[in-house]
């Protein structure tokens, strides 16, 4: 009994004896950031770097991320899918332009879109507005597989009614035959 005493004591001095390290977390400045942020540790001191508080530091990234927005919603409309003749496939080469709507709006979780299918001058009304309704929700496949919520994303067709180029030519077709991005003001 006496040894098991004389253990735990021992013991209790040695463990006494190592108090918890405090880890300070290392931060690397992200682009833009440079070496003049201050950043808030987990005990919630200050560190600071130059003359740039925390609170400043998050005004300017909110600042940076609305001129993102904004400069995304002005794109968007310049985004178009294009598609080849009496096809509805989104093509190898459209697909970036996809992915960067995709993430835009996973990014911008409120906002809701309207993707509009359009054809060219061939073809009849009919087929022309069944066809423009296929590219439409094609795309809008393309970007519920990559994490948009559907629920998001309206579709409709305009056929060959809205050409964007007028004319009959082959040059002028290829530019009609999309789909066009807009912003649901509607939600």
């Amino acid at each position: 009994m006496k040894y098991f005493l004389v253990l735990s004591i021992v013991c209790a001095v040695m463990f006494a004896g190592c108090s918890p390290k405090v880890v300070q977390p290392t931060y690397q400045a992200t682009p833009g950031q440079g070496q003049g942020a201050a950043v808030t540790t987990d005990t919630g001191e200050k560190d600071r770097r130059g003359d740039v508080t925390a609170e400043e530091l998050a005004r300017a990234e909110r600042e940076r991320l609305r001129m993102l927005d904004e400069k995304m919603r002005t794109s968007l409309s310049q985004q178009d899918i294009f598609f080849e003749f009496d096809s509805y496939a989104v093509q190898a080469s459209e697909l970036p332009k996809l992915q960067a709507v995709g993430n835009w709006l996973k990014q911008s979780k409120t906002t809701a879109i309207i993707v509009e299918g359009h054809c060219d001058e061939r073809g009849t009304v009919e087929y022309n507005f069944a066809l423009g309704q296929k590219r439409a929700e094609s795309v809008k496949e393309h970007l519920v597989k990559m994490g948009v919520e559907g629920s998001r994303i309206k579709t409709v067709s305009y056929g060959k009614e809205v050409p964007i180029v007028p004319g009959h030519t082959e040059d002028a077709w290829a530019k009609n035959r999309r789909a066009h991005f807009k912003i649901d003001q509607k939600g």
